[in-house]
């Protein structure tokens, strides 16, 4: 099979939206598709429901050992054998017209690197509330955050607006949201692995920097926002909360981008530096300790001495001996662990 567009679904413990995921890519009606399944020891019935199909379409692989997200995501890619990616969540749906929709932009402008289209939410029952109301306040149409995203767009203009916002805010949303060349993926490699929400950002930086981007103003997905998928999880646990240096710290491998933005490095270092204080001085909150927010300051600041100490333990010796921050495409670069 040479298909022209591979749909990647990275698979954990999935079983309860997975049926529906799965049916969503198979009744594309863009038809030179293939879905690639893998599962990263999934310990439910996720792979014997994926088993179940018998569409010819369908490959699926087991990782042998547990990836985690972001080195999942990154396997996904490496067993596409189309031209094209097209994420998509195990508790996500593609619309029927989404990868006709998008191709239909690249057929028109073959050389994007990519192309996004705005998405919709659908809220769970149980999903935490505060991430609702998040998400809803400011992320359900990211691209109105910034000025004049058109359907074809010079990716360093969009590059320069994200830094106006100091890297705050993406136009681009979740993966599933994008249809990328495969040829991106080997011209400046996979997604960064030690990130653990903002990878995907740090992803679309680094295309809209060397590519120019499209865009398809209508939601072409549906994102399912509930209390087991792994955002929900960051955000209750922080544990995103050392991405930014590990972002900063990605656009600057490229010598191109280091050159031309100076002041990333000048944000990384700050970054360090600040994590680096408050191992040492109280923040704001401990001054403040007997009002409510005061408490919570401290209390936060608490919980999270063990987590900085590793980070900034783990920043010096990565800065003792640096590797590379962006896995190879090559299955072999970095070890391939994956059975079908």
């Amino acid at each position: 099979m040479n298909p022209r567009v591979s749909v990647c679904i990275p698979t954990f413990n999935g079983a309860k939206y997975l049926r529906a995921c799965l049916d969503s890519a198979f009744t594309q009606t863009f038809p030179d598709i293939e879905v690639i399944v893998v599962d990263d020891c999934s310990t439910d019935n996720t792979v014997a429901l994926v088993e179940s199909y018998r569409d010819q379409r369908l490959r699926l692989f087991r990782n042998e050992r547990n990836q985690g997200l972001v080195g999942n995501w990154n396997e996904c890619v490496r067993r596409a054998h189309g031209d094209f990616i097209k994420f998509l969540f195990q508790d996500d749906l593609l619309y029927p017209q989404c990868v006709a929709r998008m191709m239909a932009v690249f057929a028109q402008h073959p050389d994007l690197g990519m192309v996004f289209s705005r998405r919709d939410f659908v809220v769970q029952d149980d999903a935490p509330q505060n991430l609702v109301a998040e998400l809803v306040a400011n992320y359900r149409d990211p691209h109105l955050k910034f000025e004049d995203v058109q359907e074809i767009n010079h990716g360093d203009r969009l590059f320069s607006q994200h830094l106006e916002k100091e890297l705050n805010v993406s136009c681009v949303a979740e993966p599933p949201s994008t249809l990328i060349r495969k040829e991106v993926f080997q011209s400046l490699g996979l997604f960064n692995p030690r990130m653990k929400q903002a990878c995907d950002v740090e992803m679309w930086l680094r295309i809209m920097f060397y590519y120019d981007i499209g865009f398809v103003d209508e939601a072409l997905v549906s994102f399912r926002v509930h209390a087991a998928q792994m955002s929900a999880s960051n955000y209750a646990t922080r544990a995103a909360q050392y991405d930014r240096f590990w972002m900063l710290e990605g656009l600057l491998s490229h010598a191109e981008i280091r050159q031309r933005y100076r002041e990333l490095e000048t944000w990384r270092d700050g970054f360090i530096d600040h994590n680096r204080r408050s191992l040492l001085r109280p923040k704001a909150g401990w001054r403040s300790i007997r009002s409510r927010e005061g408490l919570a300051a401290a209390a936060r600041d608490v919980r999270d001495l063990a987590s900085r100490r590793a980070f900034l333990q783990e920043v010096e010796k990565f800065r003792k001996t640096p590797g590379p921050i962006h896995p190879s495409l090559e299955p072999g670069a970095h070890g391939d662990r994956t059975k079908q």
